[in-house]
């Protein structure tokens, strides 16, 4: 699969997370937790913990300070709301699932190809002026960076002296789009616009 389709397949799912309510939206939360558990699993791991705070704080907001039916009588005002707590495992759910996907689509796709992927997305951002090698080539130091930051921290990309910098270059890998991918593009674009509709 070409690393354009992949990303447009990625988008698709994280839009479909946005859109997807009850039953579906949890089916969508197994598969990717599964997939997640299976393929990425430590990627998974460390990025949901990074994203513990913004959990925490998900579900207190909205089941806590949502107006609605009261869950716990005997706690009075301090009690969490019926409809809070459903807006809570909502609203959690689908950052859960939008974070799981990042991390399977980091995992299962190499830094080149994904960059690759986003040049060709931007090709017509080119016609407005953008050179989208040079965005390339930001990208491909910002996983590098990301991945394996240097010594001295984020102070030493502001020095100026070269002491710390790195030898290699920067490769992106090119991958021709070939008619299955057209097709999977227009299926893909074809499930957002429905699930918009329903």
């Amino acid at each position: 699969m070409h690393p354009a389709t992949r990303l447009l397949a990625w988008a698709t799912l994280v839009v479909f997370a946005q859109l997807a309510r009850g039953p579906i939206l949890w089916g969508l939360g197994f598969v990717v937790i599964a997939a997640a558990a299976l393929f990425a699993r430590q990627r998974a791991w460390r990025l949901v913990r990074r994203i513990r705070i913004l959990l925490l704080v998900l579900l207190v907001l909205f089941a806590f300070f949502t107006p609605g039916e009261v869950l716990l009588p005997f706690l009075g005002g301090a009690s969490p709301t019926r409809e809070g707590v459903v807006l809570a495992l909502l609203h959690s759910t689908q950052l859960l699932v939008v974070v799981l996907l990042v991390a399977l689509l980091l995992e299962l796709t190499d830094e080149k190809l994904l960059v690759s992927g986003l040049m060709f997305l931007a090709r017509p951002l080119a016609l407005a002026g953008l050179s989208v090698e040079r965005m390339a080539v930001r990208m491909l130091l910002v996983f590098r960076y990301v991945e394996a930051p240097p010594a001295g921290g984020w102070r030493a990309l502001l020095s100026s002296s070269d002491e710390g910098a790195r030898e290699g270059t920067l490769s992106v890998a090119l991958v021709p789009l070939r008619w299955w991918d057209i097709v999977a593009v227009c299926c893909f674009l074809f499930l957002v616009v429905w699930g918009a509709v329903l």
